[in-house]
């Protein structure tokens, strides 16, 4: 399908969504916005303030990463309809849905109206690419947080799938002395070329202590209450797991312990990277059909 005959509904989000309307429209497609974080002008794009107007033939909509939060589609915006129902009541059956971390209740009610839905989350060559940014935002977030320097500092990452192997990668570029926790044998035999020492579960508590910056990747509940008391009071724990990532809040709160939740890194560190990466695997989709 020539993309100047392509209408696509970009909504809500993040300054990802500003960048994607305009690399879209950019390429050549017909585009209606709504619910975006900032204004959006330029040729083939079309400002809307209702969504039910933006969806009007649409061949897609592009949502929000993630897609929902509380319930409600991500973003800040005044349009009273944005909301799932308008969304797919409004869109035109055969439409496709692009859109990160989909709740699956959510993607089989939009699969049973006839909707295409991609979770780009979910997708390797989406992730991968991802990770790069995610890693990226998670090391400025450590520098502009700690007292410490980042570089030759004592670091442990958990987790060492897309995010936390990127992560390492770039730690060990700072000259930091990288630790890996990796319950995965593989993945763990993997970390061991690269890393300065793996950790296991049962050695977790003890390798806190003298660390100065613990980065969770992981999306499961590993810095307890047992282990954070170990964790030092100048150390900082960032968290870029999905919510409600993996550190007992309430109990790091109590402690005095730095731990700090990162949801959408790649939205607030290099929104423009991370629109390319969604442009091109949207529009291999709309080749596809």
């Amino acid at each position: 399908m020539r993309a100047d005959s392509y209408k696509i509904a970009v909504i809500g989000g993040d300054k990802r969504q500003v960048y994607l309307a305009q690399i879209l429209a950019a390429r050549g497609y017909d585009v209606a916005v709504c619910g975006l974080c900032e204004n959006v002008h330029g040729e083939r794009i079309r400002e809307t303030t209702a969504l039910a107007e933006a969806l009007e033939q649409a061949d897609a909509a592009v949502c929000p990463v993630p897609f929902l939060r509380s319930g409600r589609i991500t973003g800040s915006y005044e349009a009273a309809d944005m909301n799932i129902e308008t969304l797919f009541k409004k869109l035109p059956g055969q439409a496709q849905i692009f859109a990160g971390n989909i709740p699956e209740d959510v993607r089989e009610y939009a699969e049973r109206k006839g909707l295409r839905v991609y979770d780009m989350m979910r997708e390797e060559e989406v992730a991968c690419r991802n990770a790069v940014a995610a890693a990226e935002g998670a090391v400025a977030e450590a520098i502009i947080r700690s007292p410490v320097n980042l570089t030759k500092s004592r670091c442990l990452v958990l987790g060492y799938g897309r995010c936390g192997s990127a992560l390492a990668r770039l730690l060990t570029a700072f000259s930091c002395q990288v630790l890996v926790l990796e319950k995965d044998r593989v993945k763990a035999a993997n970390a061991f070329v690269s890393a300065d020492g793996i950790v296991s579960l049962e050695e977790l508590a003890a390798a806190v202590e003298g660390t100065d910056f613990i980065f969770n990747t992981a999306p499961e509940l590993l810095l307890t209450e047992e282990r954070l008391r170990h964790v030092g009071k100048r150390a900082w724990i960032l968290d870029i797991a999905s919510a409600p990532g993996g550190v007992d809040y309430r109990t790091a709160e109590a402690l005095g312990v730095n731990a700090v939740l990162l949801p959408g890194l790649p939205g607030r560190y290099s929104p423009c990277s991370s629109a390319k990466i969604l442009a091109d695997f949207i529009e291999k989709r709309i080749e596809a059909h």
